[in-house]
């Protein structure tokens, strides 16, 4: 792949590019990250419903060097795939009858990640439960805290108390204006929360545990900087502020 220039077009060579995590080329393999290896599976078939079902044959997706496969028609085929020496009329594979084989990379059996160890199931010692939606809090704009608390302060309205404490207890911990907010739609200071315990579940980080002795009384949470590019900080852009 070169990058040399700006695209001409932008709809035919930038938003009909489709790429695959499943197109790799010999020495390269897949870890063993069960999300990249689940998301491998749902590519192809994005590409065929987003772009069409032979989105490979657009010449920004197709490859440089001719490639023969056993993929045939569907809407707007416009190539003859056929592998001169090959029977056109096979398009299976393993056949008799002259059909395409596919190639073997060299070491195949070679390629790949050793494993050896004892794969175990636990929880994740340590939880960052609050700080990133604390962040996210500050970063919004007014009219969209406003939107949220209302949202919190209606769906609440309608839960048992335990229901709306444990939430507004939560909330303190994210940030006390959030916290303080909903709290006085629904009648609940934080000093009626404090007493909560963790969840069974939670493993509260050590800022996490200072917030909770203080709960309501921690003031505003540095953002140190960052710019939210969507749910999450990104580290990459700071701001002065």
């Amino acid at each position: 792949m070169v990058l040399n220039r700006n695209v001409e077009n932008q709809f035919a060579e930038n938003e009909q590019i489709s790429f695959g995590t499943g197109v790799l080329v010999d020495g390269l393999e897949f870890s063993d990250d069960k999300m990249l290896v689940g998301r491998t599976f749902s590519y192809s078939d994005t590409q065929r419903y987003r772009v069409g079902p032979n989105y490979l044959q657009l010449p920004v997706n197709a490859p440089k060097t001719r490639v023969g496969t056993n993929q045939r028609d569907g809407q707007m085929e416009y190539t003859v795939d056929h592998v001169p020496g090959t029977n056109p009329h096979v398009n299976y594979e393993p056949s008799i009858h002259g059909g395409l084989r596919e190639a073997q990379a060299p070491h195949a059996d070679e390629i790949g990640p050793e494993i050896s160890g004892r794969l175990t199931r636990s929880r994740i010692p340590l939880t960052q439960d609050y700080k990133q939606a604390g962040q996210r809090y500050l970063l919004m704009e007014d009219w969209e805290r406003d939107d949220l608390v209302a949202n919190f302060v209606t769906m609440l309205g309608q839960s048992e108390r335990d229901v709306q404490e444990r939430m507004v207890w939560h909330f303190f911990l994210v940030e006390d204006d959030l916290g303080n907010r909903v709290g006085d739609g629904l009648g609940i200071k934080a000093s009626d929360v404090s007493h909560l315990e963790p969840l069974q579940s939670q493993t509260l980080t050590e800022e996490d545990q200072q917030r909770l002795a203080n709960l309501g009384s921690n003031g505003t949470r540095d953002v140190g900087g960052l710019v939210m590019t969507h749910c999450v900080p990104d580290d990459r852009f700071v701001t002065s502020r």
